[in-house]
């Protein structure tokens, strides 16, 4: 077998002399890596319920098959009318099928809630409407009240009359509105506005505002909500700008958890070309807006002389009809009261109640706790089983950045990174228990100390360090972080894991990266695989990352 090898090794070298090779251009296989990569999958990230999916998935089939890939990871929700074919076509090309599974719950209610504890309610005419009783207010929020450039009431103002503007040409109501424009001027490309605000803590919030751009690159404004020292967040949704649009208004909701003083910034943190124009901002406690109702969000009402009234005896269910967690804001629903309530006509109510939180424009998590969250993962499990029999799935435990803030989370009495570890251990049990000969994977980052299990992870209530001691020595990592190079790669291979390097990532058309990262881990152990990832259906660049990764055609 050796001398096969070498043999091998020979006739490639002379081939590459003949051709005058140049490293830049032309790369040999690593043979080390080459025979090491046993999983060489392709990742498909689109809606596979819907049958043309599908259909553009198996059409590339052959395409992977030239180039050495063994396997494709989707969406284990594909219609069973597709189900034999998919099978067939992955055969015949050689490709073992890996589903992912456990994206969330199926029921919206069961997202992770973080808590609004206390919020007044004013019991008039049969039903009983929010009422702020600690209201808030942004100074100078329509931009009316300036000197010059400088906007009176605001803390901090970057670069006035360089890159931050009074207009009072362009506004959206009265006579003046904050433009920001050449923010390339600034040596660190920001462009902001900031003032300090009171909130009461462990409350629910909305701010809108209106904004208008024109030829604004990169289309990143941003609004947020940081703590006084402003190295902690308590705002994480962003919004979608167009690069030109006029104007239009937006709604973000946050929670203010335990902090009564923030600051509010807006603007941009990465600005190069373009205009923006600011109008008539407004901050508002909100109250029942998105109320999640399930067994571990208990929604409470009592008086302020301490009577707990019960749900359908003293008012009826709480809801709120237009309930979406992806969407942020809606009008709030009201209290409605039973004929017989003991609840008195201008009484005064405090309420406490959950709602979820937008991480970015549309991430939410779900509860990791909930006996329901399980319930509908072994459906799944047993729905991908029953239609595909995969070779392997891949859970999708990934950028949870909502976690341990419900009743039910907190009443475990754990850590985040032990609330996961034991989440990860039950979800892997439920794949062994339907195919005890199935491989499972998952992705790293929440298990990484390197990437995500660390403290201060977004909304995570705690610290996530420790996750990692909820995976099994047979759980596979799909290792996504390729900008560390390795770095974190030993971590997973000390705990005596198999790897997979998650590449392409809608950037390494040439396969240059996932080269270098594989060159980098070749003397780490228990690395499997590589798997060709992309977000944006991108599949241009396959080919020339296989070659790059195993040697693929």
């Amino acid at each position: 077998m050796f001398s096969r090898f070498l043999r091998s090794v020979l006739i490639l070298l002379a081939v590459a002399m003949s051709l005058r090779f140049c490293p830049s251009a032309f790369a040999l296989p690593n043979f080390t890596t080459a025979s090491a990569m046993k999983k060489r999958w392709l990742f498909v990230w689109r809606d596979m319920s819907d049958p043309k999916e599908v259909d553009k998935m198996i059409a590339r089939f052959p395409r992977a098959k030239a180039s050495g890939y063994n396997g494709v990871a989707f969406s284990y929700n594909i219609p069973a009318a597709k189900a034999p074919e998919l099978r067939r076509a992955a055969k015949a090309n050689g490709l073992d099928l890996i589903a992912i599974v456990m994206g969330g719950a199926r029921d919206r209610n069961y997202v992770e809630g973080v808590l609004a504890k206390d919020a007044l309610f004013t019991v008039n005419s049969g039903g009983a409407l929010f009422t702020p009783d600690n209201p808030t207010h942004i100074n100078n929020a329509d931009f009316e009240s300036v000197r010059g450039n400088h906007f009176n009431g605001w803390g901090f103002q970057d670069d006035e009359g360089v890159t931050t503007f009074a207009d009072h040409e362009v506004t959206h109501s009265g006579k003046t509105s904050l433009r920001m424009e050449s923010v390339s001027k600034n040596q660190y490309a920001h462009c902001r506005i900031n003032q300090p605000i009171k909130l009461q803590p462990q409350r629910q919030y909305r701010i809108s505002f209106w904004l208008k751009t024109e030829n604004l690159a990169p289309a990143d404004a941003e609004v947020k909500i940081l703590t006084p020292d402003a190295q902690g967040s308590l705002s994480f949704q962003t919004f979608h700008t167009d690069k030109t649009q006029e104007w239009k208004q937006y709604n973000l909701v946050f929670n203010s958890f335990s902090s009564s003083n923030a600051l509010l910034y807006l603007g941009t943190w990465n600005g190069k070309a373009g205009k923006m124009w600011w109008d008539d901002l407004k901050i508002e406690e909100i109250g029942l807006v998105n109320v999640i109702r399930r067994p571990g969000c208990p929604v409470t009402v009592r008086g302020e002389r301490g009577t707990t009234y019960e749900e359908g005896r003293d008012y009826q269910k709480i809801v709120d009809p237009q309930f979406h967690p992806w969407l942020a804001y809606h009008d709030a629903p009201t209290i409605k009261l039973m004929p017989n309530t003991r609840i008195a006509n201008g009484e005064r109510l405090r309420v406490s109640y959950y709602h979820p939180i937008i991480v970015y424009e549309d991430r939410v998590n779900y509860c990791i706790s909930e006996p329901k969250v399980f319930e509908d993962w072994r459906e799944e499990v047993k729905q991908a089983n029953a239609l595909l029999h995969p070779t392997a799935f891949l859970m999708s435990h990934d950028e949870m950045r909502v976690m341990n803030q419900c009743y039910l989370c907190q009443s475990k009495k754990m850590t985040a990174g032990e609330l996961l570890a034991w989440n990860v251990h039950k979800a892997a049990q439920i794949i062994r228990e339907a195919r005890p000969d199935a491989e499972i994977w998952v992705w790293n980052d929440m298990f990484d100390p390197l990437h995500n299990a660390v403290d201060h992870y977004y909304a995570v209530n705690g610290s996530l360090k420790g996750s990692w001691k909820g995976l099994d020595k047979d759980v596979g990592i799909v290792n996504w972080h390729g900008g560390l190079k390795g770095k974190n790669c030993k971590f997973f291979a000390d705990l005596g894991l198999r790897q997979i390097l998650s590449g392409y990532y809608d950037s390494d058309e040439n396969g240059v990266e996932i080269a270098d990262w594989l060159d980098k881990t070749k003397s780490v152990p228990s690395i499997v695989g590589a798997m060709y990832t992309t977000w944006e259906d991108r599949y241009d660049a396959m080919e020339s990352w296989a070659r790059r990764a195993w040697g693929g055609r």
